[in-house]
């Protein structure tokens, strides 16, 4: 009895003769299809098998080169990004371009409009461009920003003593008492741009130490109770009791998770819910497991077409934020080899993921 075979359908045959290499991935990175130029690209005699694992084919020492998160693309080249990596036991060097096709939820909640990605991939091979840049002007950057920082900070301690004495001499009732008091509101606001930018351009050490990332959580909620109430923000917790000790800076972790939680209380002026998920994440490749925070709202969100800069240093939708405090925190998250991306919920707010490794050198590099 013959074995009925599958027609192609028009998309299959529109994707198998794009002219460019091109897998089609699911959100377990798992192959769904890959084109015939793929295969000629990677020189697969066999071909692509689909079902296969993407990191059996293509292997890189970049873990987040496929991924299709906003914050993974930041700085790569409108044409790509380009990956070292190993294809058959050969060394390799590919321009890659990852398009989302859709997006998943949180752990445990089902997928909003289904999840993959489209990849394509070109040679490398020939090209000039000078993957040093990105890092030698992030670092001019930070170097401004602290010495910016510290050339203000001086005259601003001299104009807050002088203002507090003038203040100290009034009498009571005086009516410039009411103007030195905004002065000073203003100089409070000043210095904590001035905090952020030190912090921004001297980023804390990570001081790793075994913790529960879950007890942490907790006192930062706890912490956070009354404010939250003041907002009339409802607080969840989804934390996995599978997610034990580990080796992290709680320190600067901490900063971390309550930037978030403060950003979403203010995305949240008329209320709403304030929600932490924790998960273990593990790969079917080699590939160490992680720990994943959620951090959601279900705030006004972020205008899509400005997702892709809420990590880029002095980006902020506030009138008076600093545009620091998301990338600070992308830093922190960084030095403790993780990532953080983020994304808008279909049903309306942000989700922040925090990506964690579970198995690291309690020396951070």
């Amino acid at each position: 009895m013959t074995q009925a075979t599958h027609a192609p359908s028009v998309w299959e045959l529109a994707f198998d003769r794009m002219p460019v290499a091109s897998l089609l991935l699911d959100d377990k990175d798992r192959i769904v299809r890959a084109n015939p130029e793929a295969s000629g690209l990677l020189h697969l005699d066999g071909g692509v098998v689909a079902g296969s694992n993407l990191d059996d084919v293509i292997h890189s020492d970049d873990p987040t080169w496929s991924s299709a998160d906003p914050v993974d693309r930041l700085g790569a080249p409108s044409i790509g990004r380009e990956v070292h990596a190993r294809v058959g036991g050969r060394r390799v060097r590919l321009r890659v371009t990852v398009y989302p096709l859709g997006e998943t939820g949180e752990p445990g909640e089902p997928s909003d409009s289904g999840a993959g990605r489209l990849v394509t991939l070109r040679d490398a091979d020939g090209d000039k461009s000078d993957p040093g840049e990105e890092q030698d002007y992030k670092s001019s950057v930070e170097e401004l920003c602290a010495c910016v920082a510290h050339e203000i900070r001086n005259p601003l301690t001299g104009i807050r003593t002088t203002v507090q004495f003038v203040t100290s001499k009034l009498v009571e009732g005086d009516p410039h008492a009411e103007d030195l008091s905004a002065v000073l509101k203003e100089m409070d606001r000043i210095e904590e741009i001035i905090g952020d930018l030190l912090r921004f351009g001297r980023p804390a050490e990570s001081s790793l130490v075994k913790a529960d990332l879950n007890a942490l959580i907790g006192r930062v909620l706890d912490s956070m109770e009354p404010q939250c109430r003041e907002a009339e923000v409802e607080v969840r917790r989804k934390l996995s009791p599978e997610l034990g000790e580990f080796l992290f800076s709680p320190d600067n972790i901490q900063q971390v998770l309550l930037n978030l939680a403060r950003n979403a209380i203010e995305a949240m002026p008329e209320g709403g819910r304030l929600k932490f998920t924790t998960a273990v994440r593990r790969f079917r490749s080699q590939r160490p497991p992680e720990a994943e925070i959620y951090v959601s709202d279900t705030g006004h969100g972020i205008p899509q077409d400005l997702l892709d800069d809420v990590f880029k240093p002095f980006f902020t939708t506030r009138h008076n934020g600093t545009g620091l405090g998301l990338p600070i925190s992308l830093g922190i998250v960084r030095a403790h080899g993780g990532r953080m991306t983020a994304r808008n919920r279909v049903r309306g707010g942000v989700i922040f993921r925090i990506s964690l490794p579970l198995e690291q050198s309690e020396d951070p590099a």
